[in-house]
């Protein structure tokens, strides 16, 4: 036999606290520093200078590395 629904105000009541639980911010939420944005922004540049490395010396190609690395570091 299938379950009964229950109606509006008790859904309310049975699922609020797990609702009021996923309101509250977690640490991959806080993006004060822009810690993600420049992570991704990092990793597209570490994939452009892969993508270049044959059209670049080799120095180039660590020092644009080590730039990167640097950033995230920072």
């Amino acid at each position: 036999m299938p379950e009964q629904l229950l109606d509006f105000p008790q859904y309310v009541e049975r699922t609020e606290a797990s609702r009021q639980r996923l309101l509250h911010p977690i640490a991959f939420d806080d993006d004060r520093d822009d810690l993600e944005w420049t992570v991704r922004d990092v990793i597209e540049e570490l994939e452009y200078l892969v993508d270049m490395k044959a059209t670049k010396a080799p120095e180039e190609f660590v020092d644009g590395v080590r730039e990167q690395a640097r950033r995230l570091l920072k």
